[in-house]
């Protein structure tokens, strides 16, 4: 996706790319439920999750580094200039933090999580989805491109590793997986190349097919965890 420009969530893939996307379910599930109201996303690009969340009847605060996506990201809702090492809201008082594929952009991300958890209330959710390095493509890409879009990949993580640290961090791991084996590639290609979309429906079989049977080498994982209440 290209964060230099506005986006609305459905506008720019197919419905069967949706498909293999695991963490859209579990995500409408907290989204759904009735004490998730205060949301934040860090690293809220163009705005895109945002439309989303709004889709799903939740106003989200959005969060980011760069002026220009912070503009766009005003479309959608309240956006903030500023990073996730020193978020901008009083403790315990934001029901959800959602972060996609921006905490490897963090270079502290002890920090970063204790940050999610001083703003989170006792019993709000990190939901995070992020790209893992148990896939050896990503792994070795990353070497001869340690960066994305103008952002520096400066925390690689494999899955296990990553679920290990967000339990250490004070937040109980509800829900996990990894998926994108080879579909990862579905989400860059499109956006480069629009026509490419129509195979969409095509490549869907295969990754399910990969799923089944090396599920661990999932390029992408989404984790759902909950603060813990005790201590601060």
């Amino acid at each position: 996706m290209d964060y230099r420009k506005p986006a609305v969530f459905g506008e720019n893939w197919s419905p069967s790319r949706y498909q293999v996307l695991p963490y859209f379910e579990w995500e409408k599930t907290v989204l759904a439920r009735p004490d998730i109201r205060r949301v934040l996303e860090i690293g809220c690009g163009n705005g895109w999750n945002m439309s989303r969340f709004a889709q799903n009847g939740r106003v989200a605060f959005g969060l980011d580094t760069v002026p220009q996506r912070v503009a766009l990201a005003q479309t959608h809702g309240p956006a903030l200039l500023a990073d996730g090492l020193r978020l901008p809201f009083a403790a315990d008082s934001l029901d959800l933090i959602y972060i996609q594929h921006v905490l490897h952009h963090i270079g502290d991300v002890d920090r970063a999580l204790a940050e999610v958890r001083r703003c989170l209330r006792p019993g709000g959710v990190l939901f995070l989805v992020e790209t893992v390095e148990d896939n050896p493509i990503i792994h070795w890409g990353r070497r001869l491109y340690p960066s994305w879009l103008g952002d520096e990949i400066n925390a690689p993580f494999t899955f296990a590793g990553l679920a290990t640290q967000v339990a250490d961090s004070g937040f109980r791991v509800q829900r996990a997986g990894q998926y994108s084996v080879l579909f990862w590639l579905w989400e860059i290609m499109p956006d480069q190349f629009p026509p490419l979309e129509k195979l969409t429906p095509n490549v869907v079989p295969i990754e399910h097919a990969l799923q089944k049977v090396v599920r661990r080498l999932g390029a992408h994982c989404y984790l759902v965890a909950e603060k813990e209440s005790f201590g601060r």
